[in-house]
């Protein structure tokens, strides 16, 4: 299951952050004290690997006393399937064919509800299938049940109804029918004088209790979420502080655990220690015994374990370890593969033990698999050197190779500019209200310095700036100017100025960015836009605040007239972009053609998100159509784009390299 986007709500400082989209690596970016964290370890708690759940009387945020109840969400997720996952849920039961993704949310209680997407399996065998079985087999209750009894038992099932009907899941039933059972033994009164029969009675209606939640967990959707929820990436929180030190007072360790105060590096320590297959416990016992030879042995035994277990399972780095013990006193050696020595943990940097100690965890709540699971990095790299960030940067990016990875920093090193739509802002926008958006425009200043010093220092760095600049939304954008650039140029005709780089900003909203950091650079820089919401919006950030005169702001609809709300997709033949998008989405489409599904007249990305949306799928991935046009364009000359695409591009191409001329006779 990939995590594609989640929110989350009454945790701490943050009240409803708003959806954030995730998708490999994405970074958080915000001052201290902004909520980074909070919103970190409200993500994790969803589902942990060690079942650490939510707790409402230290993490409801201050000040909504009132609003406070262990039924109200914390985190909400989204996920989508891979096909072998959803060849698991149809095997689960046929009624989840069609299911593509779904949305999960948990609530203090510890509860997940699900809603999946187009289309709920098994809809009927909900919330209204269940409340008539319950009603069905309870509204006649067993003869000789006193009158002290069955008033209380009725407003107690009554009670439980409608709470299942609030929560708008039959789930709800099963979760709560051990503790309605707890509640009806109370109806027992002892000293009634039919107290012997009331309680005869209650083990007929705790077996129709059991038979009822045997009838549901047979249901269609409860099939479908016991293997959703064996799907789930385990979510795992690391700050930058939970390192291993290297040695340890076994003893004293195991008091602060006893006494239920254990430090970071105690549970780091007792988490190694399990996997060379020592126990704590034991250890503390031999640490007081006199036979040293035994526990050299036994030390020697679980050094070899564990290099062999990370030898064998871990591919980014290469440790060999060394367990030494002297009584109580444990000291671990470790080297890496670059290493030509042994040398104590706690003697090497920061830097190493950070990353000793993550690894560890790593395998340690993945099993060994390192994979599926969501690794959650509260500011990484606050010890490191600036080019010891940008190694760490790529070490993040392995880890998420088969993961996912939400990190969150301050530090403008620590933010990749080839990356952009995967940036997020977090901010406080009142006292105890944390909000997460992608709108740097309107981000506080300690935010904004740091976007703009990480894209001063990328560019500054890269090979892709030129005298002579275009600023486009996306990289889909670029692939389809240069491509059709070239296929022009091909044909004899004009294409692109050489001279003119085309810079990608990773969305209409990082284009005024984009732009300021470049024209800040006394480098000439126009800009191209599609003629959406987001791209006025732009326009009106570079021309309105003065960063580029007019002249050099290029909106798609004014340069090729007619669709008002154009995209670069517009410039495309409409038949031959559905045709593409019908490939892209044929499984979510299930035979169904977009061609009969999208408005006329319409820009064609708006009519394909509207036509998607009327069955079920909430958001239109461009990427997926513009690989497969990218595809077929490769093996494809000029003509065959046919003459109405040529125009098109022509004119755009046209307006830009007017810009480069104009430009040149200025420096003329």
């Amino acid at each position: 299951m990939k995590l594609t986007e989640f929110k989350i709500e009454n945790y701490r400082s943050v009240r409803d952050s708003g959806w954030v989209k995730v998708d490999d690596i994405a970074a958080i970016v915000g001052k201290n004290e902004s909520g980074k964290t909070s919103l970190l370890k409200a993500i994790w708690k969803f589902n942990p690997y060690d079942e650490s759940g939510y707790n409402i009387d230290r993490e409801w945020p201050r000040g909504h006393r009132k609003d406070k109840s262990i039924d109200k969400t914390v985190a909400t997720c989204r996920f989508s399937f891979a096909q072998d996952e959803l060849d698991k849920l149809e095997k689960a039961h046929e009624t989840a064919k069609g299911v593509h993704s779904v949305e999960i949310r948990r609530s203090y209680k510890g509860e997940y509800f699900y809603t999946f997407y187009p289309k709920e399996p098994a809809r009927d065998h909900e919330v209204s299938w269940v409340i008539d079985l319950v009603n069905a087999r309870l509204t006649t209750l067993p003869a000789g049940l006193s009158d002290h009894f069955k008033p209380q038992f009725a407003k107690a099932l009554g009670d439980l109804i409608e709470s299942a009907r609030q929560a708008g899941a039959s789930t709800y039933l099963v979760e709560n029918m051990s503790a309605f059972k707890t509640r009806i033994q109370q109806f027992v009164h002892p000293s009634h004088p039919h107290n012997q029969q009331d309680r005869n009675q209650l083990a007929t209606i705790n077996a129709t209790l059991d038979q009822i939640v045997t009838e549901v967990m047979a249901t269609p959707l409860m099939r479908v979420t016991d293997v959703v929820h064996e799907l789930l990436p385990t979510f795992i929180y690391m700050d930058d502080y939970k390192a291993f030190a290297g040695s340890a007072q076994l003893n004293q360790v195991q008091q602060r655990r006893t006494d239920k105060k254990p430090t970071d590096a105690d549970e780091t320590i007792v988490l190694i220690m399990d996997m060379a297959g020592l126990n704590l416990d034991e250890e503390v016992k031999k640490g007081n015994a006199p036979d040293r030879e035994q526990r050299i042995l036994d030390m020697n035994d679980a050094s070899r374990t564990l290099t062999s277990l990370i030898a064998d399972r871990w591919s980014q780095k290469k440790y060999e370890t060394m367990f030494q013990a002297d009584g109580q006193h444990l000291i671990m050696f470790v080297k890496d593969a670059e290493g030509s020595a042994l040398v104590p943990l706690e003697e090497r940097s920061k830097g190493f033990q950070w990353f000793f100690s993550f690894d560890m965890t790593f395998m340690y709540e993945t099993d060994g698999k390192f994979s599926n699971s969501i690794i959650l990095l509260d500011e990484p790299g606050l010890h490191l050197h600036a080019a010891a960030q940008r190694d760490l940067m790529k070490r993040m990016a392995a880890y998420a190779k088969t993961n996912q990875l939400i990190y969150t920093t301050h530090m403008p090193f620590m933010i990749d500019f080839t990356r952009l739509d995967n940036i997020w802002v977090a901010e406080e926008v009142g006292p105890g209200d944390t909000k997460i958006h992608q709108n740097w425009a309107t981000a506080d200043k300690d935010a904004r310095f740091t976007l703009q010093a990480a894209l001063g220092l990328s560019w500054s760095q890269s090979l892709f700036v030129g005298q002579y600049n275009l600023v486009v939304e996306g990289v889909t954008d670029f692939w389809f100017l240069v491509a059709v650039s070239e296929m022009l140029r091909q044909a004899g005709k004009a294409g692109l100025d050489e001279q003119l780089v085309i810079t990608p900003a990773g969305g209409a909203s990082k284009v005024a960015y984009v732009g300021t950091i470049l024209h800040g650079q006394e480098l000439s820089v126009c800009v191209l836009l599609d003629s959406d919401a987001e791209g006025r919006n732009a326009y009106e950030q570079l021309v309105h605040q003065w960063i580029l005169d007019a002249k050099y702001v290029l909106m798609l609809s004014d340069v090729i007239g007619g669709v008002k709300q154009a995209t670069l997709e517009d410039l495309f033949d409409r038949d031959f972009y559905l045709a593409k998008a019908d490939i892209a989405y044929a499984r979510e489409l299930s035979g169904k053609k977009l061609a009969d599904l999208v408005k006329p007249g319409a820009a064609i990305v708006v009519a394909v998100e509207q036509a998607l949306k009327q069955i079920g799928i909430e958001t239109f991935n461009k990427g997926r159509v513009a690989k497969l046009i990218m595809s077929d364009l490769a093996g494809k000359e000029l003509a065959d784009l046919g003459a109405e695409t040529e125009k098109k591009f022509s004119l755009v191409i046209e307006a830009v390299n007017a810009l480069v001329v104009k430009w040149r006779s200025h420096k003329g």
